[in-house]
């Protein structure tokens, strides 16, 4: 006899309006201290999340991966709500532009010990720029393997 599955509602929000609304038996977020896997029944949970990658495992198996920037994640009863600052799911990730914007930032970023690059680059803007494109490279890397 096989056993249903407990699942959980998942809904993935930026800032451009929902990601993803789906069920699932297992998320895992990129929490800032480390990854918070998330099942049907957990404790109530408010936590913020970095830049990473966040994993959907739906009750059939197939495994969703978003790369997904900095918010928080809400748990309350069996409802589980991602909000970050951007997401991308894997399948959208353009790996040339990232890289191509990974190069930019870390071009921006090789300036700042250059007086005259502190009044035009904002670095820490630059430094957030290198962390999402890097991460979406990661996320569609480890999709591909």
């Amino acid at each position: 006899m096989v056993q249903s599955q407990r699942v959980v509602e998942i809904e993935i929000v930026t800032p451009d309006g929902h990601l993803y609304e789906d069920r699932g038996v297992l998320i895992v977020v990129p929490g800032v201290e480390g990854e918070l896997g998330i099942m049907a029944q957990h404790q109530p949970l408010v936590s913020l999340l970095a830049i990473g990658e966040t994993r959907v495992r739906r009750a059939g198996g197939e495994l969703e991966r978003f790369a997904t920037g900095i918010g928080y994640v809400e748990v309350l009863f069996d409802n589980v709500r991602v909000v970050v600052d951007h997401a991308e799911h894997v399948g959208e990730i353009d790996v040339a532009r990232a890289q191509a914007a990974r190069t930019r930032a870390e071009e921006r970023l090789a300036r700042r010990g250059d007086p005259a690059a502190r009044a035009e680059v904002d670095f820490y803007r630059a430094e957030q720029a290198l962390k999402r494109a890097e991460n979406r490279i990661k996320v569609a890397q480890r999709a591909a393997s």
